[in-house]
């Protein structure tokens, strides 16, 4: 202990041996590779440049692992170490860039195509909180009576304080048929309750289509998964085969995202000329999405419903809708997860998951951490539909949401018969 803090003291050491010598250069090697992978992605060769304060902490933090290798009380596990540094400095982040260990990396290659096994719900954290951003409909977690906002607390009675959101969703998932307890925290409710839910595979199908009166048409877009808005026109033309539709409900609550081609792709049925989405990095438009004129629909009436559920992608398209006065946005203020990640393979099977980006609606609003603001406010209704047995079950409230905007399509179909 004398001889370890004069070495600290003085800024000296023993020659370093062959362990920490491989250690550091298995951190450069990782340093390289995440700034080779962002670089090339977005700033280029020259943002591998360290400062020389850069240098410094870097030299300074070579001689940490150094002496925690030759003098902790126990022998280390010098990968451990390596991921526990990599994982802090990701920490000091926004809560979507994390280190992501060879076992979390396999996971997280989620299949788009629309079938997975899970709970089906999407998650993020918002104040050091696991949140429930959206339930899927028709999935184990929704049919269990989960809402989007609620809290996880607990996953199989072990406290989820301190997890990264990609050890959160590793501890979710699990092999189908296998069951996950989870402790949750509902806003309104005074107590914690436990939720028991079994997992299996889920197919997802993105939209889903009512045909209303006057030929109202409503459609509900369950995620943006692959060839949802292939799927959405498909569903339109099938609806105008025999007269035109008067107007459109496009329903986006509980929607947590998906692909942001298929959420541009959907934008551009609807308005024919503008920008749909950018994206920001630091003081940077580095990406623009614009629509075209080919394919457009007609100029009906269009509200689009939106809550706390709706998030990525489904603030994507509301936003674009409404600053080009496209649509009417009614419901509730969305959750607000506007910003760009990308997935870089680190080799061995470990991964980086690294925000690079913001999303900035063409009236050049920031999504992230403000959601979207509705046109107007409509509240999901208290009225329950259908009663259940268990005191934290599926509960069936009146959608007074979709029957305002009905209400308002039709009125303005009244309003343009004039």
């Amino acid at each position: 202990m004398v001889v370890l803090a004069i070495y600290l003291e003085h800024g000296t050491s023993r020659p370093e041996t062959h362990n920490i010598v491989e250690t550091i250069m298995k951190i450069l090697s990782s340093l390289i590779i995440i700034g080779i992978g962002v670089c090339s992605f977005i700033l280029g060769p020259s943002a591998l440049s360290l400062t020389k304060n850069g240098y410094e902490e870097l030299r300074r933090f070579a001689k940490v692992l150094h002496y925690i290798e030759d003098n902790y009380v126990t022998p280390i596990d010098e990968n451990k170490l390596i991921q526990g540094a990599m994982k802090g400095m990701l920490d000091t982040l926004d809560v979507h860039s994390v280190y992501l260990p060879p076992e979390i990396h396999g996971e997280l290659k989620v299949d788009t195509r629309g079938r997975f096994d899970g709970i089906g719900i999407e998650v993020s954290i918002r104040n050091g909180t696991l949140i429930i951003v959206s339930p899927i409909q028709g999935a184990p977690a929704a049919e269990a009576g989960v809402l989007a906002g609620d809290r996880i607390l607990k996953i199989d009675d072990m406290a989820v304080t301190g997890l990264n959101l990609g050890e959160a969703v590793s501890k979710l998932r699990g092999k189908r048929g296998s069951r996950i307890k989870l402790n949750l925290r509902r806003k309104g409710e005074k107590n914690s309750f436990d939720i028991n839910v079994t997992r299996r595979v889920i197919r997802v199908s993105s939209v889903k289509t009512k045909l209303y009166d006057d030929n109202i048409a409503y459609v509900r877009i369950v995620n943006f998964q692959q060839n949802a808005a292939k799927m959405l026109r498909k569903s339109l033309e099938k609806m105008t085969s025999d007269a035109p539709i008067n107007g459109l409900i496009l329903d986006l609550r509980h929607n947590p995202g998906g692909l942001l081609d298929q959420a541009v792709q959907m934008v551009d049925l609807f308005i024919s000329k503008g920008t749909i989405v950018s994206q920001k990095h630091r003081d940077k438009i580095i990406d623009r999405q614009v629509a075209h004129q080919k394919g457009t629909q007609l100029n009906y009436p269009m509200v689009v419903l939106v809550d706390e559920g709706s998030a990525s992608a489904s603030e994507i398209v509301a936003a674009a809708l409404q600053d080009h006065r496209r649509a009417t946005i009614m419901g509730t203020t969305t959750f607000g997860k506007g910003s760009v990640q990308v997935v870089m393979d680190l080799g061995s099977k470990a991964g980086l998951k690294l925000t690079i980006a913001h999303y900035i609606t063409p009236s050049g609003r920031v999504i992230q951490g403000k959601g979207i603001e509705p046109d107007i406010i409509v509240k999901r209704g208290k009225k329950l539909l259908k009663k259940t047995h268990r005191r934290y079950g599926r509960k069936r409230y009146v959608d007074n949401q979709r029957k305002e905007a009905l209400k308002l399509i039709q009125t303005k179909i009244k309003d343009l018969t004039k």
